[in-house]
């Protein structure tokens, strides 16, 4: 079996990743706890890390077509698959059994931010910039052939 990228209405991936789990499709829909800055202080806000889509794994044949077409809120199927790296780094985004992924854990040193813990180690030579006044990091992926610029909340750790 193959993975798939559905375009779906913005705001209805949750509910179209379940109903497309219910049918027995494997799907993800990878989300993160973002640190967000509102009225001066920080806190987390659960965010979608590819807005408007949903991944699905399945046999491409006629009848899993028309499935797909007969649920509510889909777009459309993209053209071609998700290669195995590709794949792969949409696993690592959506680990840690459908939870959303924290923030990763960096340190400050004279050279930058360095990475302690969190989904970025994985993805160390694909981060484009680590903003630490937004507590966000920028890593470019590949999605079917497209670049696409994917960001994820860091957290700076406190001085001892």
């Amino acid at each position: 079996m193959l993975w798939y990228v559905v375009q779906v209405r913005t705001g209805e991936e949750k509910d179209i990743a379940a109903k497309l789990t219910d049918m027995g499709f494997p799907t993800l829909a990878p989300v993160e706890n973002r640190p967000v800055r509102s009225g001066g202080a920080w806190g987390t806000k659960e965010y979608l890390l590819f807005p408007g889509y949903v991944f699905l794994q399945m046999d491409y044949n006629a009848g899993n077509y028309y499935r797909l077409k007969a649920v509510p809120g889909i777009v459309k199927l993209l053209s071609g698959t998700l290669t195995y790296l590709e794949a792969e780094w949409i696993r690592l985004l959506a680990g840690q059994g459908g939870r959303p992924l924290t923030p990763t854990l960096v340190r400050e040193t004279e050279g930058g931010l360095e990475i302690e813990t969190g989904i970025l180690q994985n993805f160390k030579s694909r981060i484009i910039r680590m903003d630490k006044r937004s507590l966000r990091a920028t890593i470019e992926l590949s999605i079917c052939g497209e670049k696409k610029e994917v960001q994820l909340g860091i957290r700076l750790q406190e001085e001892a």
